[in-house]
Protein backbone atom coordinates (compact mmCIF):
# COMPACT_ATOMS: atom_id res chain seq x y z
CA UNK A 1 0.00 0.00 0.00
CA UNK A 2 2.67 2.47 1.18
CA UNK A 3 4.41 1.58 -2.55
CA UNK A 4 1.80 2.00 -4.82
CA UNK A 5 0.97 5.74 -2.42
CA UNK A 6 4.78 6.55 -2.94
CA UNK A 7 4.50 5.75 -6.66
CA UNK A 8 1.31 7.78 -7.18
CA UNK A 9 3.07 10.93 -5.58
CA UNK A 10 6.51 10.77 -7.90
CA UNK A 11 4.93 10.51 -10.92
CA UNK A 12 2.32 13.06 -10.28
CA UNK A 13 5.49 15.42 -8.69
CA UNK A 14 7.52 14.11 -11.84
CA UNK A 15 4.29 15.09 -14.13
CA UNK A 16 4.43 18.57 -12.71
CA UNK A 17 7.74 19.51 -12.63
CA UNK A 18 8.43 18.77 -16.17
CA UNK A 19 5.45 21.09 -17.04
CA UNK A 20 6.62 23.98 -15.46
CA UNK A 21 10.02 23.14 -16.92
CA UNK A 22 8.15 23.33 -20.14
CA UNK A 23 6.29 26.45 -19.24
CA UNK A 24 9.83 28.67 -18.77
CA UNK A 25 11.32 27.06 -21.83
CA UNK A 26 8.12 28.62 -24.44
CA UNK A 27 8.46 31.84 -22.52
CA UNK A 28 11.98 32.16 -22.98
CA UNK A 29 11.81 31.40 -26.58
CA UNK A 30 8.87 33.84 -27.17
CA UNK A 31 11.31 36.53 -25.85
CA UNK A 32 13.90 35.93 -28.04
CA UNK A 33 15.13 38.53 -30.85
CA UNK A 34 13.78 38.38 -34.63
CA UNK A 35 15.89 39.90 -37.74
CA UNK A 36 14.90 42.52 -38.27
CA UNK A 37 15.72 43.21 -34.59
CA UNK A 38 12.03 43.23 -32.94
CA UNK A 39 10.61 39.99 -31.06
CA UNK A 40 9.44 36.84 -32.89
CA UNK A 41 5.63 36.67 -32.12
CA UNK A 42 4.53 33.15 -31.41
CA UNK A 43 1.26 30.90 -32.43
CA UNK A 44 -1.44 31.92 -34.65
CA UNK A 45 -0.74 35.92 -34.77
CA UNK A 46 3.18 35.04 -36.26
CA UNK A 47 1.26 33.78 -38.94
CA UNK A 48 -1.41 36.15 -39.29
CA UNK A 49 0.89 39.16 -38.69
CA UNK A 50 2.82 40.05 -41.40
CA UNK A 51 0.48 38.27 -43.99
CA UNK A 52 -2.66 40.97 -43.18
CA UNK A 53 -0.58 44.33 -42.51
CA UNK A 54 0.78 44.41 -46.15
CA UNK A 55 -2.24 43.11 -48.04
CA UNK A 56 -4.60 45.90 -45.75
CA UNK A 57 -2.00 48.78 -46.69
CA UNK A 58 -1.31 47.87 -50.58
CA UNK A 59 -5.13 47.94 -52.10
CA UNK A 60 -5.34 51.60 -50.46
CA UNK A 61 -2.16 52.66 -51.72
CA UNK A 62 -2.72 51.78 -55.29
CA UNK A 63 -6.58 53.34 -55.12
CA UNK A 64 -4.81 56.29 -54.44
CA UNK A 65 -2.25 56.48 -56.80
CA UNK A 66 -4.96 55.26 -59.53
CA UNK A 67 -7.22 58.13 -58.65
CA UNK A 68 -4.17 60.82 -58.58
CA UNK A 69 -3.18 60.00 -61.90
CA UNK A 70 -6.92 60.43 -62.95
CA UNK A 71 -7.10 63.49 -61.76
CA UNK A 72 -4.08 64.69 -63.40
CA UNK A 73 -5.46 63.12 -66.90
CA UNK A 74 -8.67 64.94 -66.58
CA UNK A 75 -6.77 68.42 -65.83
CA UNK A 76 -4.79 68.06 -68.97
CA UNK A 77 -7.22 66.71 -71.23
CA UNK A 78 -9.43 70.12 -71.81
CA UNK A 79 -5.83 72.06 -72.59
CA UNK A 80 -4.81 69.77 -75.38
CA UNK A 81 -7.86 69.10 -77.07
CA UNK A 82 -8.79 73.45 -77.44
CA UNK A 83 -5.39 74.85 -78.04
CA UNK A 84 -4.47 78.01 -78.59
CA UNK A 85 -5.96 80.38 -80.90
CA UNK A 86 -4.37 80.59 -84.40
CA UNK A 87 -3.43 84.52 -84.87
CA UNK A 88 -4.50 86.11 -88.31
CA UNK A 89 -3.69 89.46 -87.39
CA UNK A 90 -2.86 91.63 -90.68
CA UNK A 91 -3.66 92.69 -94.15
CA UNK A 92 -5.62 90.28 -96.40
CA UNK A 93 -7.26 90.21 -100.10
CA UNK A 94 -10.71 88.89 -100.80
CA UNK A 95 -12.11 88.61 -103.79
CA UNK A 96 -15.36 87.53 -105.76
CA UNK A 97 -17.32 84.77 -104.41
CA UNK A 98 -19.78 87.54 -104.00
CA UNK A 99 -18.32 89.20 -101.39
CA UNK A 100 -16.89 91.88 -103.66
CA UNK A 101 -12.89 92.91 -103.94
CA UNK A 102 -11.70 94.21 -100.96
CA UNK A 103 -8.90 94.40 -98.33
CA UNK A 104 -9.24 93.30 -94.61
CA UNK A 105 -7.27 94.73 -91.64
CA UNK A 106 -7.74 92.45 -89.02
CA UNK A 107 -6.50 93.37 -85.66
CA UNK A 108 -6.35 89.99 -82.50
CA UNK A 109 -6.16 90.46 -78.58
CA UNK A 110 -5.86 86.84 -78.05
CA UNK A 111 -9.34 85.13 -79.34
CA UNK A 112 -11.32 88.29 -80.06
CA UNK A 113 -10.81 89.39 -83.65
CA UNK A 114 -12.22 92.46 -85.19
CA UNK A 115 -11.42 93.96 -88.52
CA UNK A 116 -12.31 97.12 -91.04
CA UNK A 117 -13.23 95.85 -94.70
CA UNK A 118 -12.17 98.77 -97.47
CA UNK A 119 -13.58 97.71 -101.03
CA UNK A 120 -12.42 98.40 -104.59
CA UNK A 121 -15.45 100.02 -104.96
CA UNK A 122 -15.43 102.19 -102.05
CA UNK A 123 -17.59 100.61 -99.32
CA UNK A 124 -16.37 100.20 -96.10
CA UNK A 125 -17.19 97.54 -93.32
CA UNK A 126 -16.34 96.08 -90.00
CA UNK A 127 -16.27 92.29 -89.00
CA UNK A 128 -15.98 91.01 -85.39
CA UNK A 129 -15.72 87.48 -84.01
CA UNK A 130 -13.88 84.66 -81.66
CA UNK A 131 -11.10 82.62 -82.82
CA UNK A 132 -11.23 79.23 -81.66
CA UNK A 133 -7.98 77.02 -82.92
CA UNK A 134 -8.39 77.60 -86.33
CA UNK A 135 -11.47 79.02 -87.35
CA UNK A 136 -12.89 82.74 -86.73
CA UNK A 137 -16.82 82.47 -85.97
CA UNK A 138 -17.50 86.17 -87.33
CA UNK A 139 -20.14 88.63 -88.28
CA UNK A 140 -19.92 91.85 -90.73
CA UNK A 141 -21.48 94.24 -91.88
CA UNK A 142 -20.49 96.98 -94.62
CA UNK A 143 -21.70 100.84 -95.85
CA UNK A 144 -24.51 99.66 -98.19
CA UNK A 145 -26.73 98.16 -95.66
CA UNK A 146 -24.88 94.31 -96.43
CA UNK A 147 -24.22 92.13 -93.65
CA UNK A 148 -23.82 88.22 -93.03
CA UNK A 149 -22.55 85.54 -90.49
CA UNK A 150 -20.36 82.83 -90.82
CA UNK A 151 -16.88 81.44 -90.16
CA UNK A 152 -13.26 81.62 -91.51
CA UNK A 153 -10.92 78.47 -91.22
CA UNK A 154 -7.15 78.96 -91.46
CA UNK A 155 -6.48 76.27 -93.52
CA UNK A 156 -2.74 77.40 -94.34
CA UNK A 157 -0.70 80.45 -93.43
CA UNK A 158 -1.52 82.28 -96.09
CA UNK A 159 -5.50 80.96 -96.88
CA UNK A 160 -8.41 81.72 -95.06
CA UNK A 161 -11.79 80.67 -96.29
CA UNK A 162 -15.71 79.69 -95.27
CA UNK A 163 -19.49 80.23 -95.54
CA UNK A 164 -21.42 82.89 -94.79
CA UNK A 165 -25.34 83.73 -94.77
CA UNK A 166 -27.56 86.50 -94.49
CA UNK A 167 -31.63 86.89 -95.10
CA UNK A 168 -30.94 86.21 -98.92
CA UNK A 169 -28.11 84.38 -99.26
CA UNK A 170 -27.90 80.58 -97.26
CA UNK A 171 -24.93 79.81 -99.69
CA UNK A 172 -22.80 83.04 -99.39
CA UNK A 173 -18.66 82.22 -99.56
CA UNK A 174 -15.15 84.11 -98.48
CA UNK A 175 -12.20 83.40 -99.11
CA UNK A 176 -8.69 85.84 -98.75
CA UNK A 177 -5.14 85.79 -99.19
CA UNK A 178 -1.96 86.67 -97.52
CA UNK A 179 -0.65 88.77 -99.98
CA UNK A 180 0.81 91.45 -97.70
CA UNK A 181 4.53 90.51 -96.23
CA UNK A 182 8.16 89.34 -96.88
CA UNK A 183 8.65 86.48 -100.25
CA UNK A 184 11.98 85.17 -100.53
CA UNK A 185 13.07 85.23 -103.61
CA UNK A 186 13.77 81.25 -104.68
CA UNK A 187 13.24 80.60 -100.74
CA UNK A 188 16.32 82.77 -100.39
CA UNK A 189 16.25 84.83 -97.42
CA UNK A 190 18.86 87.03 -99.02
CA UNK A 191 16.64 88.16 -101.46
CA UNK A 192 13.61 89.09 -99.99
CA UNK A 193 10.69 91.19 -101.67
CA UNK A 194 8.46 93.24 -98.97
CA UNK A 195 5.45 93.54 -100.72
CA UNK A 196 1.98 95.30 -99.58
CA UNK A 197 -1.24 96.26 -102.11
CA UNK A 198 -4.20 98.88 -100.98
CA UNK A 199 -8.21 98.26 -101.34
CA UNK A 200 -7.94 98.50 -105.27
CA UNK A 201 -5.43 95.41 -105.09
CA UNK A 202 -2.72 97.67 -106.47
CA UNK A 203 1.10 96.26 -105.54
CA UNK A 204 4.12 97.69 -104.38
CA UNK A 205 7.33 95.97 -104.03
CA UNK A 206 10.77 96.18 -102.82
CA UNK A 207 13.65 94.67 -103.62
CA UNK A 208 16.82 93.43 -101.20
CA UNK A 209 19.15 96.40 -102.64
CA UNK A 210 15.55 98.94 -102.39
CA UNK A 211 14.63 98.71 -106.37
CA UNK A 212 10.82 99.33 -106.99
CA UNK A 213 8.30 97.62 -108.88
CA UNK A 214 4.67 97.98 -109.35
CA UNK A 215 2.17 95.13 -110.07
CA UNK A 216 -1.70 94.39 -109.47
CA UNK A 217 -4.09 91.78 -107.96
CA UNK A 218 -6.65 90.26 -110.40
CA UNK A 219 -8.98 87.78 -108.32
CA UNK A 220 -6.29 84.90 -107.21
CA UNK A 221 -3.53 86.02 -109.68
CA UNK A 222 -0.65 88.22 -109.13
CA UNK A 223 0.78 90.29 -112.22
CA UNK A 224 4.36 92.49 -111.77
CA UNK A 225 4.72 94.97 -114.50
CA UNK A 226 7.95 95.84 -116.19
CA UNK A 227 9.10 97.53 -119.12
CA UNK A 228 9.60 94.15 -120.68
CA UNK A 229 5.80 93.39 -120.32
CA UNK A 230 3.83 92.01 -117.11
CA UNK A 231 4.40 88.64 -115.35
CA UNK A 232 1.97 86.09 -113.93
CA UNK A 233 2.08 84.83 -110.71
CA UNK A 234 -0.24 82.30 -108.76
CA UNK A 235 -0.47 80.96 -105.25
CA UNK A 236 0.03 77.73 -103.92
CA UNK A 237 -1.12 77.93 -100.76
CA UNK A 238 -0.32 74.35 -99.09
CA UNK A 239 3.54 74.90 -100.30
CA UNK A 240 3.07 78.62 -98.98
CA UNK A 241 4.36 80.11 -102.32
CA UNK A 242 3.81 81.85 -105.14
CA UNK A 243 4.76 80.31 -108.75
CA UNK A 244 5.42 82.69 -111.61
CA UNK A 245 5.08 82.81 -115.35
CA UNK A 246 8.54 82.78 -115.87
CA UNK A 247 9.95 79.79 -114.32
CA UNK A 248 10.97 81.32 -110.73
CA UNK A 249 9.09 81.39 -107.39
CA UNK A 250 8.61 83.33 -104.39
CA UNK A 251 8.40 82.05 -100.73
CA UNK A 252 6.75 83.04 -97.73
CA UNK A 253 8.66 84.56 -94.96
CA UNK A 254 6.49 85.86 -92.62
CA UNK A 255 5.20 89.71 -92.28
Amino acid sequence: MLVTNFSSQFAFRFTATIAVLCLMLGLEASAQPGASGGKVTSGAAAATGPTTKPTARTPAKAVRTSAATKSTVNKASPGRTAGAPANIEGKWWTTGNGFGDAEVVFAQTGSSVSGVIRYADGRTGNVTGTMVGKRLQHSWTNSAGDGGTGWLELSWNNFLGGPWRNQRTNDGSWTLSRIEGNWCFGGSRNRIRRVSHDARGLIAMTTEDGSQEKGHLEGPWLFLHSDLGSIKGEMNFRANRVEWSTGFYWTWCGR
